[in-house]
């Protein structure tokens, strides 16, 4: 009764809009008090604000928080995209093919979905309808596919906080989202051509001294990620100090280039500090609502009914997945994971799943739900930068979803997509 009454009183403190940082603090803190005792609620709590956000591992948030806000600050994404359709937007769908890359490139530069998101909303729908595509359609791509190429490619900060959750390998779950991430980007290049073959969604095609010129100002920032990317796979140093080196390689590049001066790397350093803070409340909540269900004793019993139901891991496997997409569509991504994975990881290691596939999956799933209603945040962040009504984006992302779901279906059949690299590390 105890359990059922904390979990009410969640939803409707979620539900009435107080943040899920501190829902969770409030109704795991309340829950210990009437499960543990006094004696439990105070030892508890002196501590866990510290222990839980005092991780070495754990700063490597902040460090690609600010990483991404000096290469934003930079103004690196409408470069990255014009230097794109230079390339390839005079081929049959080129400019939505463009629009495709360049959310995969900035989304590798930036690592945040909502980030990216808006940025790309701003600079790609708006030449995808110069170039004759459908406002609905144009819409539906960005808000679909930019965010979850940003969390599948690394840095990532969901999988970084799955990382940390589920002490499994930072280094391993960055690296295990690049081919199912490269995977997505050709799917929707795929359908973006064929959907495109009898329209004229071309651009005038631009000269070889055109695109060798629109390459001055990004190379040196895609090299910076290659770079930081080969340090973790080959383990040359940890995913905290490749990290710290991606940052400052950002702030060297910006400033020579003359995209940052003091106003913005100052404006990037608050911005990163809020981003951080709302992350680290969010992370203290989980550990102490964490610790509610351990004291009262839900996961083990939810893991013994499991067990004695005579379901196979598929199957189980299978009603997780639907209970990720329902919860994405009421709940954020960083919230719902948070939230849930004290009940669910341990399911998924007694079933015999691999810990590093199943963070690739669950990232993957609930960033579908922040493309479908009645949530569904990046539906109202590119209606809200392309002037796009809301249902015209969710209606010209169906497609999409379908493709996304398609993913997950891969990554469930062909696990070695999102373990292949991680293994050969």
């Amino acid at each position: 009764m105890t359990t059922a009454f904390i979990i009410v009183l969640l939803l409707v403190l979620l539900f009435i809009g107080m943040p899920i940082g501190f829902a969770l603090i409030f109704v795991g803190s309340l829950g210990i008090l009437l499960v543990g005792g006094i004696d439990a609620f105070f030892g508890i709590l002196s501590s866990t604000a510290y222990r839980s956000v005092n991780s070495f591992t754990l700063t490597t948030i902040p460090l690609f928080i600010l990483m991404a806000n000096f290469i934003s600050k930079s103004n690196i994404a409408k470069d990255l995209y014009d230097c794109i359709l230079k390339w390839i937007g005079h081929i049959p769908g080129g400019v939505g093919v463009s629009t495709v890359f360049a959310s995969a490139g900035f989304g590798t530069l930036s690592g945040s979905s909502i980030a990216a998101t808006s940025i790309m909303s701003k600079i790609c729908i708006p030449e995808m309808v110069r170039s004759n595509y459908k406002p609905s359609f144009s819409a539906g791509l960005v808000a679909s596919s930019t965010g979850t190429l940003a969390v599948l490619i690394p840095p990532s900060v969901p999988l970084i906080l799955y990382a940390v959750q589920t002490e499994t390998s930072i280094g391993q779950l960055l690296i295990a989202g690049v081919i199912p991430g490269v995977v997505l980007a050709i799917l929707l290049v795929v359908f973006i051509v064929f959907s495109s073959l009898n329209k004229n969604t071309v651009i005038e095609k631009a000269t070889w001294a055109e695109r060798f010129q629109s390459l001055k100002f990004i190379w040196p920032m895609v090299v910076l990620v290659i770079v930081v990317l080969v340090i973790i796979y080959f383990g040359i140093a940890t995913s905290t100090e490749a990290a710290a080196f991606g940052a400052l390689g950002a702030l060297i590049i910006g400033m020579l280039l003359k995209r940052l001066n003091v106003g913005s790397v100052v404006d990037a350093f608050k911005d990163a500090l809020q981003q951080t803070a709302m992350i680290f409340t969010i992370v203290i909540g989980g550990y102490i609502f964490a610790y509610f269900f351990t004291l009262s004793g839900v996961g083990q019993s939810m893991i013994a009914a499991i067990s004695d139901s005579g379901l196979s891991k598929w199957t189980i496997l299978y009603l997780i997945i639907l209970f990720y997409l329902i919860l994405g569509l009421f709940m954020d991504l960083i919230g719902s994971m948070i939230l849930t994975l004290p009940l669910v990881f341990p399911i998924i290691v007694s079933l015999g799943f691999d810990p590093v596939w199943f963070g690739v999956l669950v990232v993957l799933l609930l960033e579908i739900g922040l493309v479908t209603p009645p949530v569904g945040i990046n539906l109202f962040i590119t209606s809200k930068y392309s002037k796009i009504p809301v249902e015209k984006v969710f209606y010209g992302s169906v497609p999409f979803i379908f493709i996304l779901l398609f993913l997950v279906l891969l990554i469930v059949v062909f696990p070695d997509l999102a373990l292949y690299l991680p293994n050969n590390m």
